[in-house]
């Protein structure tokens, strides 16, 4: 075979085939693309996303809306798989006496910040909200909305509470004074069934 013809051959060869290389690139591209916006249309501000090829990567978005954010993006078309770059869970801590509510912990954004304030606001039952949290890079706080929310509202239903709540690696401890012996054992109870009965550390005594 003389070497024109050689490389006739081969350049038949090879350039449909870069040029089929490069129509899935772009194809690739154009799908990542559609995906990431489809996937942060459905977050709605919540986070934001890392695509590659089909699989997204959930980033920035609060400890306890991950498993409904991975829902939702699963259910979009064409995703494969959704993951989550989890935040640190800073220490929390949630003090709580007769004349106010102190809470110490950290979140990545101020937003988040003061949504979570806003909602242990409404339940306080009258007791000033002291407000020692700050914000940090990939971080959230150790103890969701809701779960923050009904603690602060069964320590402040009745006088006489002067309680510490601390969540740090994973475990709750309280410790401190509760007014009695029923207000001690619900307390206990309610962060057992949030938590687990293994995960917390009652400390406090009846007055």
């Amino acid at each position: 075979m003389r070497p024109w013809t050689r490389y006739w051959l081969t350049s038949a060869v090879a350039v449909p085939a870069a040029l089929a290389l490069v129509g899935i690139a772009v194809q690739g591209g154009d799908i990542e693309r559609q995906i990431s916006a489809e996937s942060s249309k459905a977050l709605n501000g919540v986070g934001d996303v890392v695509v590659s090829g089909r699989d997204v990567t959930l980033v920035g978005v609060p400890f306890e809306r991950i498993p409904a954010a991975k829902e939702v993006v699963q259910a979009l078309p064409g995703v494969r798989t959704v993951s989550a770059r989890e935040p640190a869970l800073a220490p929390l801590t949630i003090a709580v006496d007769d004349s106010q509510v102190v809470v110490t912990g950290t979140t990545q954004r101020d937003a988040w910040r003061k949504q979570y304030l806003q909602v242990i606001g409404e339940y306080t039952h009258g007791r000033t909200l002291v407000d020692h949290t700050t914000t940090s890079p990939d971080t959230d706080f150790a103890m969701t909305t809701t779960a923050v929310a009904a603690l602060v509202s069964v320590l402040t239903q009745a006088p006489g509470t002067d309680v510490k709540v601390s969540v740090v690696d994973g475990r709750v401890v309280l410790d401190g004074v509760q007014p009695d012996a029923a207000r001690k054992a619900s307390t206990a109870k309610l962060l057992g069934r949030l938590y687990g009965s293994g995960v917390v550390v009652d400390k406090t005594r009846s007055a």
